[in-house]
């Protein structure tokens, strides 16, 4: 299961799992993931979990920033919207955070899957 980690100097504090389709973030009490830092925006940030359309079982996970004052990075770039790897940081705020999708993995970012009866890209 896939799990975003809390980390404070590349170390990890807490380990929140991605088990349910929608995850907020922010400040507030009712969100999934809170954030007690002044910094962070009431509702700053949503991750959603949608199935792969090519492949049966994998997860695909995006993050969306909800409008923040202070903005969500993702390996330090601003994002608004973004499909996330695994091992990607997440920043919220000035909160840091890594995505693990798959401890074991060890595939690159990129599958290239061609069409049936295809050999060399022809």
């Amino acid at each position: 299961m896939a799990e975003l980690q809390l980390l404070v100097d590349d170390v990890v504090m807490k380990s929140f799992p991605l088990n349910q389709a929608t995850i907020m973030i922010g400040r507030a009490p009712d969100n999934d993931i809170v954030i007690d830092d002044d910094s962070v925006s009431t509702e700053h940030a949503r991750i959603d979990l949608i199935p792969n359309q090519l492949m049966d079982g994998l997860i695909d996970i995006f993050i969306e920033d909800l409008g923040s004052t202070n903005g969500t990075f993702v390996n330090k770039a601003p994002v608004k919207r973004r499909q996330l790897q695994n091992f990607d940081y997440v920043r919220i705020a000035f909160t840091d955070f890594k995505l693990v999708a798959d401890k074991k993995a060890k595939l690159a970012k990129t599958t290239v899957i061609l069409p049936t009866g295809t050999v060399d890209g022809r």
